[in-house]
């Protein structure tokens, strides 16, 4: 195998190794709740960037049949 490949499974391995540790930390433990909360406002965000991108689009396309018709 190559040596970057190697040193790669190597670094993979021992943050494996790491996490599995770590299981018990609180502060892990609390991280983890959170990202329920995260999704929820991560999905919200993309709701309100498609419904923002939408009003944009329909004001371009008022501007061009006002633009036509007059």
């Amino acid at each position: 195998m190559n040596k970057n490949i190697k040193r790669g499974l190597a670094a993979a391995a021992s943050a494996l190794s790491g996490s599995a540790m770590a299981a018990g930390d609180p502060g892990v433990d609390a991280i983890t709740a959170l990202s329920g909360t995260a999704q929820t406002y991560i999905t919200a965000a993309f709701g309100v960037a498609v419904l923002v991108a939408g009003g944009f689009w329909g004001i371009r396309m008022m501007k061009k049949a006002f633009s036509k018709a007059g």
